[in-house]
């Protein structure tokens, strides 16, 4: 067994390459700079309370570690080592369900002042029996409130953390102490104790007192005990499973995992037949460096791919990936069988930030891990859908995680479907000439599969019906297209035959569409899928079928369903009979509130559908806070926005530059509504060579007045600049941001004029050369720009402008890009191609001509992406565009296009 060397020599080691070199002596002193900041933080805090003062949220802010960042030192929060809180304490803990409401937040921080009051004057189990009784203290664990504890008296108290729980059990099983450290408040004076006795066994060593000791533990676990076989070192050491690791910084603690194997409802049910274990296999680096986090028994969130992004089921890992060659392996344990009732990704991922996601081999898709302080309202979401498999869960999350407290729906369910389909009628003009014109192509095209023209249908006659949308889409039908392009008559015969069976066969419907959609039967046409049945009944039996031709799916008759409230079906239902019977509760729920039009009713519950879900998908998901809503629309790192927030505070003026595509404009609109807090209080304005002075600040403008000579007067109005300026003077609590698209399009000196001054002295004032106003700047207005480093009309930024504003370089961002089309399920193939070609392509262009010229991520932004749809991007977006930059070396054009083929990878069928 590979051990770890002995303890004096670790001691030694940390001593002589840690604390005697600058990078120890700057953490100490770091650290008693954060003691000084909490005791003066007690002191004021306990002087407040004593004069009646609300001191909750000082309380929370200033006794509580929070991690090092912009936003934190903005709002004076205490900024520790010991960092526990990554980001606002009470969202997080209102959405985990720990805290009811806002209301419960004064009594929370109370008795957190209490007990801190109780314990600096001395151990007092009775205190923290008190405050761990009580229910307001769920979530809050020794790492919250041992860091202030031990800067108030570091005599006493030692700060517990997933980190000195390590290394302390580390140092008991080598001496062959049977003691163990629990992180849990109530246990907290106990497990200083025994802390404590390691740092009296390790002062001989020359570990001096308690801060040497907290550097001790966190060099111990980064530098020596970090990562997944530092955890099956401290197990060895310890002859034991560790207990749940319930303390330390939450941002670094894995609860689960969602996983996309490729695997239809169909596929999955398929695999449940063959046994209840999977193997998996990771190949790419980021991938198998997550997997090193992974421990038997993680519990894993099972996703399929396409057409649906839904989780179908959950399941476990069986043992630990194992490292083979390239490869990571290792085998999932299916749970439960198909979920009856699936949650769409976007519900996952609008619960939790989804820490990190990387591609696996094609069979083994995509890991997104989930943080284990997410994964409680993840298994409400779950469970509170799918009752049957709450007793699956239980074991992962403990007996508190899964009380009577229900998750928020993510669906709207509709109540009052009559008030709904009333505003439809209003707002829709149903009918109108486009429902007219698919009336009659519906009618042209059922006299096409009439039963006694099938045997004339051709190939290209039958094209029109799966390939357009007219009449609801039908999904893929690669499948189909290449049946007909290498088809024989036999084969032609064999689908025509298929065809009228479906239509006009013998027996029930939902039995004639599983003899075709069966790929052992004789009857299976490939390509032949259930959304072209469907459509193709829908034509020839409009008063029965909706014209909503899938079951799955985003846009599916269960997607529907689940919308209106209705009842989900049995999964084990064959496909066609949930096709039909989907299709009939869609029908038999809207009939009595459609209008009779003169079309068939069907015509109009199909427009009804698609129109409800948009408006039920324009709302936002009310769980995501500002900040990460920021995050998961713009999809850019924490520290990225922090980073940029920070800028924008500091001068109150920033401008995003870069090469075109890089997504400037998209994010300095969210960027401008996050700062702002809302839309009413961003202005945008587009710069371009016409746009002036008078257009910015004030100008002249005509008024009509009969009684002024020639029936006009002139007066100055205000431009966009100065009004918003008066907004933002007559609410001064709020903030305001004007948006200022291509900035370096105008003729700038002469568009801001005066301001240039007021840019820079924001707390003077300048007098306006057309009215003669005295005029300043407030302090909550902020300017934020975008500009095109490609555009020549950069040079039109002067010194001047220049030194006013910070300047942030938007670069391509290929990350971006993948997490983004990952996100949207769009083929690993596609996604791999665009990705390595964008950085082949750019790398190119960066040696010559450079940088400011390459392509951005933002062209290949596209949620339906495919390798039809990334031909026409390249061939009429990027081609030209670099036709225009390489206009005298139409070669390097060539070139650049073989690059980006050259990432291009085999055909790969992901039917199955």
């Amino acid at each position: 067994m590979n051990v770890l060397p002995p303890l004096p020599e670790l001691v030694a080691q940390f001593l002589q390459r840690f604390v005697h070199q600058p990078a120890g002596q700057d953490l100490l002193a770091r650290q008693a700079a954060e003691a000084a900041f909490a005791r003066a933080a007690f002191e004021d805090l306990c002087r407040r309370a004593d004069a009646g003062e609300d001191v909750t949220e000082r309380v929370l802010i200033k006794l509580l570690p929070h991690r090092d960042t912009p936003f934190n030192r903005q709002r004076g929060a205490w900024t520790a080592r010991w960092a526990v809180i990554n980001r606002e304490i009470k969202p997080w803990f209102q959405s985990a369900g720990w805290v009811p409401d806002e209301a419960a937040w004064r009594d929370i921080a109370s008795n957190i002042l209490r007990l801190l009051r109780a314990l600096e004057r001395a151990p007092q189990q009775a205190a923290l029996d008190a405050f761990a009784a009580s229910p307001l203290s769920k979530g809050f664990r020794s790492g919250f409130l041992s860091p202030a504890l031990h800067c108030l008296r570091p005599d006493l108290y030692l700060v517990i953390n997933a980190k000195s729980r390590r290394a302390g059990h580390f140092c008991l099983a080598l001496w062959g102490e049977p003691r163990e450290v629990s992180i849990a408040i109530e246990h907290y004076l106990e497990a200083n104790v025994t802390l404590r006795f390691v740092l009296e066994r390790l002062k001989p060593l020359g570990i001096q007192d308690a801060d040497h000791f907290d550097a001790f533990c966190h060099w111990l676990c980064d530098r020596k005990l970090g990562g997944y076989l530092a955890r099956k070192k401290v197990e060895e050491f310890e002859e034991g499973p560790p207990e749940e690791d319930i303390g330390g910084e939450p941002e670094e603690e894995v609860g689960a995992w969602v996983v996309r194997n490729m695997l239809s409802r169909r596929n999955l049910r398929t695999e449940l037949r063959r046994g209840r274990r999977s193997s998996w296999t990771a190949t790419q680096r980021s991938s198998r460096e997550w997997l090193q986090d992974a421990e038997p028994g993680d519990l894993v969130f099972l996703y399929q791919a396409s057409p649906v992004r839904e989780v179908l089921g959950l399941g476990r890992l069986v043992a630990a990936p194992v490292p083979v060659g390239e490869e990571t392996r290792f085998e999932v344990e299916f749970l439960t069988d198909v979920l009856p009732q699936p949650i769409p990704l976007a519900a996952i991922q609008a619960h939790s930030t989804l820490s990190g996601m990387m591609m696996a081999s094609p069979r083994s898709g995509m890991v997104l891990p989930i943080r284990a302080d997410e994964l409680p309202h993840l298994a409400r979401l779950v469970s509170d859908r799918n009752p049957e498999v709450r007793e699956v869960l239980a074991p992962y999350l403990g007996p508190d995680a899964m009380g009577a407290e229900t998750a928020v729906a993510q669906v709207p369910r509709v109540l009052d479907l009559a008030a709904w389909v009333d505003e439809w009628r209003r707002t829709s003009g149903y009918p109108d000439e486009t429902d007219s014109r698919d009336a009659q192509q519906r009618e042209a095209w059922a006299r096409l599969l009439a039963r006694d023209a099938l045997d004339r249908l051709t190939p290209e006659d039958f094209r029109p019906v799966f390939q357009l949308g007219v009449l609801g889409s039908t999904g893929a039908v690669a499948r189909l297209n290449r049946f007909f392009l290498e088809a024989s008559e036999e084969d032609l015969v064999r689908f025509r035959a298929t065809l009228r069976d479906v239509l006009y066969g013998e027996g029930r419907v939902e039995q004639r569409l599983d003899r075709a959609l069966d790929k052992n039967s004789s009857e299976h046409v490939p390509g032949l899928s259930e959304g072209v049945l469907l459509k193709c009944l829908a034509l020839v039996q409009p008063e029965r079928f909706l014209g909503v031709h899938s079951s799955e799916g985003d846009h599916g008759k269960a997607r529907m369903m689940e919308m209106l409230g209705l009842p989900a079906l049995p999964a084990s239902l064959s496909p066609g009979a949930l096709a039909v019977r989907s299709n009939d509760a869609l029908r038999e729920a809207l009939t009595p509130h459609m209008p009779a039009a003169g079309l068939p009713a069907t015509q109009a519950m199909r427009r009804f559908l698609y129109w409800l879900k948009t408006r039920l998908d324009q709302q936002p998901p009310k769980e995501l806070d500002p900040a990460e809503r920021f995050l998961h629309v713009t999809s850019l790192r924490r520290e990225r926005m922090e980073e940029l927030c920070a800028l924008l505070e500091h001068r109150r003026q920033l401008i995003l530059y870069g090469p075109p595509g890089t997504g400037k404009t998209f994010i300095a609109r969210e960027l401008a509504r996050y700062q702002a807090g809302s839309e009413a209080r961003c202005e945008r304005v587009q710069f371009h060579p016409a746009y002036s002075y008078e257009d910015f600040v004030e100008g002249l403008r005509p008024q009509v007045d009969p009684q002024a000579p020639g029936g006009l007067r002139y007066e100055y109005r205000a431009g966009i600049l100065k009004a918003l300026a008066e907004k933002a003077q007559a609410s001064p609590t709020e903030r305001f941001v004007l948006l200022i698209d291509e900035i370096n399009r105008a003729a700038l000196p002469r568009v801001f004029g005066e301001l240039l001054y007021l840019l820079e002295y924001r707390e003077e004032r300048v007098r306006l050369a057309g009215s003669g106003d005295l005029f300043e700047l407030p302090p909550n207005l902020y300017l934020l720009g975008t500009m095109n480093s490609a555009d020549r009309s950069i040079a039109q930024i002067d010194v001047a402008l220049r030194r006013r504003f910070h300047f942030v370089r938007m670069d391509p961002d290929v990350e971006v890009l993948r997490r983004n089309l990952l996100k949207w399920d769009v083929a690993p193939d596609v996604c791999d191609w665009v990705v390595e070609g964008l950085e082949a392509v750019n790398a190119r262009i960066a040696r010559s001509p450079g940088r400011e010229f390459c392509v951005g991520h933002s062209f290949f932004m596209d949620k339906d992406l495919d390798t039809a749809r990334v031909e026409r991007i390249w061939r009429h977006d990027i081609s030209p565009m670099l036709e225009d930059c390489f206009y005298d070396s139409p070669q390097v054009v060539t070139e650049l296009r073989s690059l980006f083929d050259a990432a291009r990878p085999g055909a790969v069928d992901m039917a199955e």
